[in-house]
């Protein structure tokens, strides 16, 4: 009975992935072609932007530009489009995770970056809506993001400060820190090419684990989360979300200080995945907390006959986040009752081998 039970539950909860990877793609596909295919959409493409700012850390830097908000729009979807990608085909392949996954056990699914990306996000929407919750209801107020009340204005600043971010608080900070670790740690680097060298270089910031392969460090694939990161590693993301939680502090004009504790937990959620999966993976987070559900709004606000479905959809969300943490507790619960009959049948033993020499 039990054996049915879960094999229902891992079904349900991939049919339910399923669905929302075919939204995610569908909102890909929608949001360029609301930005491009509209009128509204369309006047927002030819505003001129001659100066765009960027962030390693909280340091803005200003880099002029020639660029209009259509090609830069492009550009940054491309970013998206491309995670996507890469995500289906690393760590593991999205469609031999699917074809397998009745025949795996429901951890070893969590492999694929592109199956873990809808359950996680909506898991860490939902801890992040609980802990906001929390704290508006103790008198300590979120805010609100730093909208400018033009919609495809709107959208364009909420996806580019998804690419931006996640390139000065996540690659260039935690990326520099692995590429000088894995110097000193990795005990053949200097005996590279330096051809591999290079290539070492952009694997180490696209794709941490697979830079610790090159090296011969312990990764994250053989050796899990706990064994696989560094102490170097976790004192990075620590730090990089504590910044990037206090970034969002702008009292008065958008985010208060109850966004302060919500940014740091999804911050250390987008750096771990990052060390996890690779750039990608926060990529695609951060896509989903900006611009995914502005995507069926603006979609709702043009065609209204579609509001229901973009409700819908948005919903679904917070369905896959309360499956994703009761997957999550029944997983834990399934691993500490096997802990605790392991350590039954150790003291059982132990006690048999005691009897049997006193015996003799």
């Amino acid at each position: 009975m039990s054996d049915a039970l879960g094999l229902f539950a891992k079904l349900f909860l991939i049919i339910t992935v399923l669905i929302m990877i075919f939204f995610y793609l569908l909102a890909i596909i929608l949001g360029p072609a609301l930005f491009f295919f509209t009128a509204e959409g369309l006047i927002t493409s030819t505003y001129y932007l001659s100066v765009l700012t960027i962030w390693i850390l909280i340091i803005p830097l200003s880099i002029p530009t020639g660029l209009t908000v259509g090609v830069l729009f492009f550009g940054i979807w491309s970013i998206f489009a491309l995670s996507f990608i890469v995500a289906w085909k690393l760590r593991e392949n999205f469609h031999k995770t699917i074809k397998e996954s009745l025949f795996r056990p429901t951890e070893k699914l969590f492999n694929s970056c592109l199956f873990t990306m809808p359950i996680l996000n909506s898991m860490t929407l939902l801890t992040v809506i609980i802990i906001s919750s929390f704290q508006e209801a103790g008198g300590i107020p979120t805010g609100a993001p730093p909208l400018v009340g033009e919609p495809f204005l709107d959208f364009f600043n909420l996806s580019y400060s998804a690419v931006v971010e996640e390139l000065g608080f996540r690659l260039i900070p935690i990326g520099a820190f692995l590429i000088i670790y894995l110097y000193v740690a990795g005990n053949n680097v200097m005996e590279f090419s330096l051809r591999k060298k290079m290539k070492f270089f952009c694997i180490a910031i696209l794709f941490p684990d697979r830079a610790k392969r090159m090296v011969g460090a312990k990764t994250v694939n053989e050796h899990g989360i706990g064994g696989g990161i560094s102490l170097g590693e976790w004192s990075m993301v620590v730090f990089t979300s504590i910044v990037f939680g206090l970034a969002h502090f702008d009292p008065g004009v958008s985010w208060e200080i109850g966004k302060v504790s919500s940014a740091a937990v999804a911050g250390m959620v987008l750096g771990l995945n990052y060390l996890v999966y690779g750039i990608q993976a926060p990529l695609i987070m951060h896509w989903f907390f900006n611009a995914y559900a502005d995507t069926y709004l603006l979609l709702s606000e043009i065609y209204p006959v579609a509001e229901s479905f973009a409700n819908g959809v948005i919903i679904f969300n917070f369905i896959l986040g309360f499956l994703g943490w009761s997957a999550a507790a029944i997983l834990c619960l399934r691993k500490l009752a096997k802990g605790i009959q392991k350590r039954g049948e150790n003291k059982k033993n132990q006690a048999t081998s005691s009897l049997q020499i006193s015996t003799l």
